[in-house]
């Protein structure tokens, strides 16, 4: 007697596609779309996409923002911001040999109150003396810290996405000793049920072997 045959079924066709919406200070544009299951399994999901998906700009091409659900209506995700990052191989092409790299990590509040990391990559324009290096971190440090408890995290981050803060930090290092570029090229949100061990995130971002695509969103 022959076997009943399984019915299979596509669970692709029982998903439904969501919009997933970024945060006021980017102008609640259509990040992404999204396909899941239901509410449940999208809330608190994190989407990866290229910033220039959401500026429409080339020069952005390098930066990645990281985007958590936050609230579902209907078919629209509100997603919050949880930080940004410039990829590695386009930090790498501005080190060249003759020129000293001064990477540092504040921890910032936001004149909202909302706790998050900033990390700081300085390229001088030839070798400098370790006095000058402790003076750059030194006045980098107050600098960071003290424009992110000036300003509310959204207008923060929006400067420092459009790099509208490295112009003026430039400028006061400059002042110590020759500085050729400053990128603020990460910002992480500190989040409560956050699982990741400190430096697994980095550990994986130094072995990437190819730049970043700008293409579709990752989805986590």
């Amino acid at each position: 007697m022959a076997k009943p045959v399984k019915k299979v079924v596509d669970s692709w066709k029982s998903k439904k596609w969501y919009s997933i919406l970024a945060p006021n200070f980017l102008n609640n544009i259509e990040a992404a779309q999204v396909p899941a299951l239901d509410d449940e399994t999208l809330m608190n999901r994190i989407i990866e996409i290229p910033l220039k998906e959401i500026t429409k700009d080339l020069s952005h091409m390098y930066t990645t923002v990281r985007l958590r659900v936050a609230e579902i209506k209907g078919n629209k995700a509100y997603a919050k911001f949880i930080g940004h990052r410039i990829a590695r191989e386009y930090l790498r092409t501005l080190i060249r040999r003759r020129r000293d790299v001064i990477e540092v990590v504040y921890p910032c509040t936001s004149k909202d109150g909302i706790e998050f990391r900033v990390k700081v990559m300085v390229v001088s324009q030839g070798k400098i003396s370790q006095e000058h290096k402790n003076q750059i971190r030194n006045v980098l440090g107050k600098e960071i810290t003290e424009l992110a408890s000036s300003a509310d995290f959204g207008k923060f981050v929006q400067d420092v996405l459009y790099t509208r803060l490295n112009q003026g930090i430039h400028k006061k290092l400059h002042a110590i000793a020759p500085i050729r570029r400053v990128e603020i090229w990460k910002t992480e949100l500190k989040e409560e049920f956050d699982t990741e061990k400190p430096g697994e995130e980095n550990a994986a971002e130094d072995k990437e072997a190819k730049p970043e695509k700008a293409v579709e969103a990752v989805v986590a």
